[in-house]
């Protein structure tokens, strides 16, 4: 995790971390400039970037901050913003992660990040497919779902202890995903799905997650 903050809250910060991590695997990095360039030029050279909803200087009722959505959609690789509050207690089940897939090129990279996701957390995965993303073309709902299930099919082989739940809907992706993210500990989306604009950073269903979702929101942008 990458952590900007003010001189008197780095050394808290550092040692939160360390507390979780150990103290060969936490280093400092105290930089000026503004927050979201700086984070996106870290970004480059980073497995995920992990931050905040809102800063320091969000307005009351701001439920995106302007760096956490400038990064979430500039950054590269994925970018984790942490919404919610989620702490385990005795006898508590994990949830699951879950996915929105539409099967598209811009879905596929997420695909494989929350199966790795869910193998390292060891729970399930609920990869989740809304047929209202289907192109309006003869047959489009039917392509759709099958492109969904050849993206899980490959991660499928490469995560075999992986329980996958599969979720296919009618609805729109937006409302089926913020569904299912209230009983999951991580959801995750690619940064645009398969109707998104050509050009366009982050699309609706990434950028809805990313305000709306109860729980953290990881952005998965391609290769």
């Amino acid at each position: 995790m990458i952590q900007i903050s003010h001189l008197g809250n780095v050394a808290g910060g550092v040692q939160h971390a360390q507390g979780s991590f150990g103290t060969g695997d936490v280093r400092p990095l105290l930089v000026s400039g503004p927050p979201a360039s700086v984070l996106c030029e870290l970004s480059h050279s980073a497995d995920m970037v992990v931050l905040g909803s809102r800063g320091r200087g969000g307005l009351a009722g701001l439920l995106l901050g302007s760096v956490s959505s400038q990064v979430a959609a500039h950054a590269r690789g994925v970018v984790v913003v942490v919404r919610g509050h989620w702490r385990p207690v005795p006898g508590y089940v994990p949830p699951p992660v879950v996915v929105g897939a539409d099967g598209s090129g811009a879905s596929r990279p997420a695909v494989a990040f929350a199966f790795a996701e869910a193998a390292l957390r060891d729970v399930p995965l609920l990869a989740v497919c809304a047929l209202a993303d289907a192109p309006s073309v003869l047959g489009g709902g039917y392509l759709l779902e099958a492109d969904f299930e050849r993206a899980l099919a490959k991660c499928e082989a490469d995560y075999p202890a992986v329980v996958v739940r599969r979720q296919v809907v009618q609805g729109a992706p937006r409302g089926a995903l913020l569904d299912a993210a209230a009983a999951a500990q991580l959801l995750v989306v690619g940064a645009r799905g398969r109707c998104g604009l050509r050009g366009m950073m982050l699309g609706s269903v990434s950028t809805a997650a990313l305000h709306h979702s109860p729980c953290p929101v990881a952005v998965v942008h391609e290769p």
